[in-house]
């Protein structure tokens, strides 16, 4: 019977078992590396990128210039209900909600606090994605919301009476009283350490602001199209003057954030490619040091120097193939394992009360859902084939130069 080279090729790498066995495991180890890894930077990509296009910021914001650099009371948006109207009529726009942003003082008793007084459309805000989400009823008017750790430090409870003082937009004393509806925690920093949240309505009326508001927040109906739905919304009449940034120009240090972690799966290829060279190159040195009188025989017998070639190289890319199929079946295992109840990287502090971390008033999830796309597998096969053939090139230059006589001897 004749065998084909990559028949030959095959039965060679069961010749010496526990060899060949740690070479793949070299590599699916490797490869495990590499899915495993992609699959928590992706999903930890996911918590931010789901943080900063959330909640707190959308996809695209509006505010009147300079206002993000002083936040400034005085610094707001007029006419916001035309504005409104205007981007909501943008077919790509899913949602848009004014807020007002006021720092004030929140009495229960007698002693005050700091606090953030939050003017929001609830209707808006209950919905998914918005600083309110799940929020079953509404408030009505002289309601309001408490951040928790607020709560908690001012002492405050469903049906607490409390005193709201700070300075309105026309310089004059802002001042009334509201009753806690509920304790909230919401995706935001800011909202839990001190928001006292209302109505908008209840937040322009307090803060002498008809019409007016600070920001608006604008959510894509579609990921990825915050950019064009700035641009158009710059080149409106009503929108003339204001500052109109997409998410990426609001926070680009997660920005950047979230590019070095699409980077870190290239540093574990490094690891592949340094166990699939130490496992192949290793186990075909061998194997052609223990065959090289096999080989002067073939090569006697009228076989070509480039048949043996062919045959190394193949023995490489198999074992590469194979470690990396080990490798990949390990690998979505893991993820498909995690997939559904995650992994709550807040537990590997010891402490079981903190959920998440804060980072310029966004709250990052620290429970994260590992997750794959197909190009992962295929970068560390392709990594591995690669580096299969470069491993190859020395033994088998190496037999292809073997003299028969003197391969017979040996």
């Amino acid at each position: 019977m004749r065998f084909s080279t990559a028949q030959i090729a095959w039965r060679n790498l069961g010749r010496n078992k526990k060899r060949t066995a740690l070479a793949l495991l070299a590599i699916g180890v490797g490869q495990f590396a590499l899915l495993a890894t992609n699959g928590l930077m992706r999903g930890y990509a996911d918590n931010i990128r789901l943080a900063i296009t959330g909640p707190m910021i959308g996809h695209v914001q509006v505010h009147a210039p300079e206002w993000r650099k002083e936040r400034a009371l005085d610094l707001y948006l007029d006419d916001v209900e035309e504005t409104l109207r205007e981007i909501r009529f943008d077919e790509a726009v899913g949602s848009a909600a004014a807020r007002i942003y006021a720092p004030a003082l929140a009495a229960p008793q007698q002693d005050a606090f700091i606090a953030m007084v939050v003017g929001l459309d609830v209707e808006v805000e209950s919905e998914a994605y918005g600083l309110l989400s799940g929020l079953d009823e509404p408030l009505r008017d002289g309601q309001v919301l408490l951040g928790h750790r607020l709560a908690n430090k001012i002492g405050a409870e469903p049906g607490t009476e409390i005193a709201v003082v700070g300075q309105a937009a026309d310089g004059s004393l802002a001042n009334d009283l509201f009753v806690v509806e509920n304790i909230i925690r919401s995706p935001a920093d800011l909202i839990n350490q001190s928001g006292v949240v209302m109505s908008l309505g209840d937040a322009q009326r307090l803060l002498v602001m008809p019409d007016q508001a600070h920001e608006i927040v604008i959510r894509a109906e579609v990921s990825g199209q915050a950019e064009a739905i700035a641009q158009r919304l710059r080149g409106t009449d009503t929108l003339a003057g204001a500052e109109v940034q997409p998410w990426k120009e609001i926070v680009p240090e997660l920005v950047l954030l979230l590019d070095m972690s699409d980077y870190v799966g290239y540093f574990v290829i490094v690891i592949v490619f340094i166990a699939a060279v130490a496992g192949i190159a290793n186990t075909l040195m061998m194997a052609t040091f223990e065959r090289m009188h096999e080989f002067g025989m073939l090569l006697a017998l009228g076989g070509r120097p480039g048949r043996l070639v062919r045959m190394i190289v193949i023995e490489a890319v198999l074992t590469g193939i194979v470690g990396v199929v080990i490798g990949t079946v390990l690998g979505y295992l893991f993820v498909a394992a995690t997939a559904d109840s995650g992994i709550d990287m807040a537990s590997w502090g010891g402490s079981g009360e903190v959920e998440d971390m804060a980072y310029k008033g966004l709250n990052l999830p620290l429970h994260i859902y590992p997750r794959l796309e197909p190009f992962d597998t295929f970068l560390g096969l392709a990594a591995v084939v690669c580096t299969s053939l470069v491993a190859s090139v020395w033994p088998a230059v190496f037999a292809a130069r073997l003299e028969p006589v003197e391969a017979m001897r040996a």
